[in-house]
């Protein structure tokens, strides 16, 4: 008989956490993504989707993007264009989740969303900068 194991509920993300493959961001990590979506993707597979907005978490280290998306495919969120768009319940969620994400931070953590273009940008550039590492390697 396996023996059970508690584990702390540290918090429910309101969408699926993802990243963009071939992209760094600042801090040398693959961009990361939180795509909005009736059903989730299946793990380790590709969705397609539309970026709506970039959520710039600030702490005392720095900035960091994390791009909101819908499901490019789901009819449910086909209207879903801008970060003004989505549910104000949801907006809510998805900073308490990026602040609770960073709640490691010594001085705490503010969100600013900022604009469609912006993540498009953010993206663009989260791509050269793996380009410019020789595809990461370098």
């Amino acid at each position: 008989m396996a023996q059970r194991t508690p584990v702390d509920h540290w918090v429910r993300s309101p969408a699926d956490c993802c990243y963009f493959p071939d992209t760094l961001d600042t801090t040398g990590r693959p961009l990361e993504a939180l795509v909005c979506a009736a059903e989730s993707g299946p793990p380790g597979g590709r969705v397609p989707v539309k970026p709506v907005a970039l959520i710039r978490a600030h702490t005392a280290r720095g900035a960091r993007d994390i791009v909101v998306c819908v499901a490019d495919d789901d009819p449910a969120w086909g209207a879903v264009d801008r970060a003004q768009d989505l549910p104000a319940d949801l907006r809510g969620e998805i900073e308490r989740f990026v602040i609770a994400r960073r709640s490691h931070e010594p001085a705490g953590t503010s969100v600013s969303w900022c604009s469609r273009d912006d993540a498009l940008t953010a993206i663009d550039d989260a791509a050269a900068r793996w380009a410019e590492t020789v595809n990461g390697h370098g």
